[in-house]
């Protein structure tokens, strides 16, 4: 991969500096090998294979490049991302060390001080040094996967259709987390999960308490997550966390969800002839240039935020009808109906069969195996 460093872009190593840009599709992102929840109480790490899995992701999807902001610094002395970006050719990944910690995004004396104004800076940054060489870019979590559907197996051909016939600007994406599937985990009883009980204590039977559980070892991070509580199209109440493709020549500045600032909005006052300069509440949304996604026929974005191994120790207790606050996902069959008005309750199907999410099928017939062949080619 390419490295980075302070004051560069992707244009002191890129040779094609003609009018046409270098790139259709770029995507960035900010992660570390290792990190811990807001408030310290767990830490992940899985941060490597779900960068390698999410890199030769997006490479199968369409995207050019992938710019990976290393904020492994922050956390160890000893880690890096950089072995990880390293696996594919310089052409296709720029790694950024990115070892900032900055500031704190809370309210004073909270327990948990948070971390993701590094983040924030991490996306400016990238839109700064990078969106010049991009005819469209996103700043996507490593768990988040945008996935093309229907007939359209390359963002760029939808995004070509964007340019051509509809002059749009912004693709947008509702965001639901999706869960994680139970017949693609295991039992764990590794003393150094985050209370987890152990071999024994789920051994005594006490009501409500059952084994923690983690992704089996042989599946993909994306298979493992395919499946979706809130069935596609999604209500709009979801666009609240949504993610965007966008373009930066357009987008002058992006803030995780939201495109805070257009070339339409950065007018001078003295470029309205009339003298009369107003702005109202709905300036940074232009229905013209924006829309959202058809998540029917052409793609989907799909979460797959981790879930800490001890969230499922009281999956018997709530996995059933009615019930709440199941963590695993438990397939549905494609044909049985969504009520967004009763989801909450699960779902029944041959009279008494619980289930509580749906597999996205072109996710699980078509990128599983390509992913899972770009992954073999990596080892």
């Amino acid at each position: 991969s390419n490295v980075v460093g302070d004051g560069e872009s992707i244009s002191s190593i890129s040779s094609d500096m003609d009018s046409k840009k270098p790139y259709k599709l770029v995507a960035c992102t900010w992660s570390s090998a290792a990190h811990n929840r807001r408030g310290d109480a767990v830490t992940l790490k899985d941060g490597r294979k779900r960068l390698k899995e999410w890199i030769a992701y997006n490479l199968l999807v369409g995207f050019d490049h992938v710019v990976v902001y290393d904020n492994s610094g922050a956390n160890t002395q000893t880690e890096t991302l950089k072995d990880v970006t390293d696996l594919f050719p310089e052409e296709y990944v720029t790694h950024v060390p990115w070892p900032c910690k900055i500031c704190n995004n809370n309210r004073p004396a909270h327990d948990d001080p948070g971390e993701r104004s590094s983040q924030y800076a991490a996306e400016a940054s990238c839109r700064s040094r990078f969106g010049p060489q991009t005819d469209w870019m996103t700043f996507l979590d490593p768990d988040e996967y945008l996935v093309p559907v229907g007939k359209y197996d390359s963002w760029k051909d939808i995004l070509t259709k964007l340019d051509e016939e509809e002059e749009r600007k912004i693709l947008k994406f509702r965001s639901t987390r999706a869960r994680p599937r139970q017949d693609l985990m295991v039992d764990s009883f590794d003393p150094s999960h985050y209370r987890c009980p152990s071999k024994d204590e789920v051994a005594l039977g006490k009501p409500g308490v059952s084994s923690c559980l983690v992704p089996r070892e042989d599946k993909t991070f994306l298979q493992t997550y395919n499946c979706e509580y809130i069935k596609s199209p999604k209500p709009d109440r979801f666009q609240r966390a949504m993610k965007q493709l966008y373009r930066p020549d357009y987008v002058l500045s992006h803030f995780v969800h939201y495109s805070t600032v257009t070339t339409e909005l950065a007018i001078r006052k003295e470029d309205f002839g009339d003298g009369h300069y107003r702005v109202g509440s709905g300036a940074t949304t232009n229905k013209l240039h924006e829309r959202f996604v058809d998540e029917i026929n052409e793609g989907v974005l799909i979460h797959a935020k981790t879930m800490v191994p001890n969230e499922a120790v009281k999956r018997k207790a709530r996995c059933l009808y009615k019930m709440t606050m199941c963590s695993v996902g438990i397939e549905c069959p494609d044909d049985l109906p969504f009520s967004d008005s009763t989801h909450t309750d699960g779902f029944l199907y041959d009279r008494d069969k619980y289930c509580n999410c749906w597999v996205n099928r072109k996710v699980e017939e078509v990128w599983i195996p390509k992913l899972e062949t770009a992954l073999a080619r990596l080892d």
